[in-house]
């Protein structure tokens, strides 16, 4: 997808789009921008991109918060009879969190089914380790960039470094046999054609 930048597109706030796989513990993609359509779209393109097509009978499942711009972009590159979605909505007064619902937005999951606890731990997890994202802090990236490439780092350690249990979450995803270390990681010799 392409992205569209304008003159302010880096300054102001920044946010991320996170992509995490209930089963496995995978993260498995993200977008980094503006709190708009855009940013969220870009999200679900590389889901797309990077996840087998559902069918009828082998639906994937999505599960969000009750932002509404998941709920526009999914039926963009999913189609809506392939999908099982879910919100887990906040109920809020004045910032504090009193209570929440969950809602079946498309197919039908079971409410047991909806939940949103395993990458809202994550997100703490990676408050806790990048400054970045911490909120209301003065340690912060400044551009785009410099957050998705910490998410990049953020990623990369996470799926294929930090083991739990003995296993990574890439070897519970059947995508490596063994945990990698940095070294593998940089180690690795690049052919680049000339």
């Amino acid at each position: 997808m392409e992205c569209k930048y304008t003159q302010d597109f880096e300054q102001g706030d920044t946010y991320a789009f996170l992509d995490y796989k209930r089963e496995t513990d995978f993260f498995g993609a993200f977008s980094v921008g503006k709190w708009i359509q855009q940013t969220c779209d870009e999200l679900y393109s590389t889901i797309a991109k990077r996840t087998q097509q559902p069918t009828y009978y082998n639906k994937i499942n999505f599960c969000t918060d009750g932002n509404e711009k998941n709920e526009n972009a999914i039926p963009k590159f999913f189609n809506k009879d392939c999908v099982n979605y879910g919100q887990v909505i906040k109920d809020k007064e004045m910032q504090i969190v009193f209570g929440i619902h969950k809602r079946k937005v498309i197919g039908n999951l079971s409410f047991d089914e909806i939940a949103i606890n395993n990458v809202d731990g994550f997100c703490s997890k990676l408050r806790a380790r990048v400054g970045c994202f911490v909120r209301k802090t003065r340690n912060f990236a400044k551009k785009r960039r410099q957050i998705s490439n910490l998410l990049h780092i953020t990623q990369t350690n996470h799926n294929f470094i930090e083991a739990v249990r003995g296993k990574t979450p890439a070897m519970r995803e059947s995508l490596i046999q063994r945990k990698l270390s940095w070294n593998d990681v940089f180690d690795v010799r690049l052919s680049i054609k000339i």
